[in-house]
Parts: C-alpha cells; structure tokens; sequence
C-alpha cells in the first residue's frame, strides 16, 4: 500500500510522514511525497496510491484541481482533502469532483494528530471523514433554502468581480432581467433585504451580497482572482464543465 502526501510546506509534509510511520500505514507499504499538484497526479498515476493527502491551496494546480484528474483515472482512490480554511467554496468544490460513493476526507491542518489518523483510517476503509469544524458548513449546503445554484452562484461571482447586470446579461447571453431574477434569488437565500420590503435597508444589495458571502466563505481573493481571469477571456456560461452548463440551462428553464 502506498500513501502520497502532497503539500507545498515541507513542515506539513514532515507532519504527517512522522505521524502515518509512527501508526501501522508504513507497516503494509511506503510513504511517497509531492510539493505540487501537477507532481501529485503525475505520482499517482504512476504510483496509483491506496491514500492521498491533498493540501487545497498549492502552486501550478490547487489540491481540488489536482483530485479531480486523479479521480478520473483512478476512481477508487481514497482522497484526503487538508486545508487552513473552512471556506465554503472549496467545500462546494469538493461535493462536486467526489464520486457519489467515493472515499473522501476533509481534514483542518489545525486537526489533532488522533483526528487524522481517524480519518486516514476511516477512509482507507471505504469511508467518509469530515473535520468537525465544517461540519456546519457541510449542512449549509444541503440545505435547499441556504445552498445556491449554479445561476446563483454564477450570478454571485459576476458581481463580486464588479460586472453590471448588463455586462453579466451580455456575457451569458441572456436577458437583463434573467439576470435580475437570479440576483434576487441570490440576496434571498444571502438574507438580504429586498428593495420592495416595507422597511428601508441602509445597505447596497449588490455589495452586501458580497460581504456576507466573503463572511460564509463562498468566495475568497484567491478564487476571485482566478475567476476574474477566466471570466475576461470567456464567452457565456463561466462554469463550462457539461454538468454546470446542464445545471444552468435547467435552472433557467
């Protein structure tokens, strides 16, 4: 059995290589290490490890980009997602490349040693192991009222990089007011006041949408960043996976 650490701090690779030797992992097999996600699917492609430790956030390809090439060729590994943040982003990110009955964990790099273990373990053996400290996070988005579409949340990027209704509408080819009725479903499920209530909000809907997703994790600089650059050189639908566009069209329909 080979397990693969994959993080671009050599303290947290030494972390977890000085905790899975001391267990009984290196018993039945080796410990292999990336510093990168385009190392890390190369590795396993080669190696085709039982576990592998994913840092999110890593240079050349995230943790999350780096799992779902790994999953496409090799389905059954077990993926063990790390990370300092409990971002909601990366958590929709996640719900969305894991095969329905794939075997995944979601550990805080604040977990104590006992806790990845559990989670190694319980992975390991066709399980599920979330930290926790997302636990919330994790119901937030099966939950109907709270979660958001891909329109809504498409909707939500194309305002926090700055973009009008009519350059959104521009954009995904469609209406102005499509794009309205998507942003009213957006402040809705954000809680946002809407501009027909009786009470007067003192805030701009547009703005405060932003600020409470940036508070629940929905987005972030480093992801806005990135789609900020896609958005520039793309021309409709921004989330272009075929399941995003089908997802889409069917919410618009």
């Amino acid at each position: 059995m080979t397990i693969l650490i994959v993080d671009d701090e050599e303290r947290d690779r030494l972390w977890l290589r000085n905790l899975l030797s001391q267990g009984d992992f290196s018993e039945h097999g080796k410990i292999e290490e990336a510093h990168d996600g385009e190392r890390a699917v190369e590795l396993a492609n080669k190696l085709q490890p039982a576990l592998i430790f994913l840092d999110i956030k890593m240079p050349k390809l995230s943790g999350i980009k780096a799992a779902e090439q790994i999953l496409k060729n090799l389905p059954n590994t077990g993926i063990i997602m790390l990370s300092n943040f409990q971002d909601e982003v990366y958590v929709r990110q996640l719900w969305k490349i894991v095969p329905p009955n794939g075997a995944f964990g979601y550990v805080l790099k604040n977990a104590s040693n006992d806790q990845v273990i559990e989670a190694a373990r319980a992975v390991l053996s066709g399980d599920c192991w979330i930290h926790p400290g997302i636990a919330r996070v994790i119901q937030r988005t099966q939950n109907k009222a709270t979660n958001l579409t891909t329109a809504e949340y498409e909707a939500l990027i194309c305002i926090s990089v700055g973009m009008t209704d009519h350059a959104i509408a521009k954009r995904l080819y469609l209406t102005e007011k499509a794009i309205q009725s998507r942003l009213k479903s957006l402040y809705a499920k954000l809680g946002i006041p809407g501009r027909s209530e009786a009470q007067e909000t003192e805030y701009n809907q547009r703005c405060r949408a932003v600020f409470v997703a940036l508070q629940r994790g929905l987005v972030n600089q480093s992801e806005l960043q990135e789609w900020d650059s896609k958005i520039s050189g793309t021309k409709g639908v921004i989330f272009d996976t075929p399941q995003a566009v089908a997802a889409a069209v069917q919410e618009e329909g």
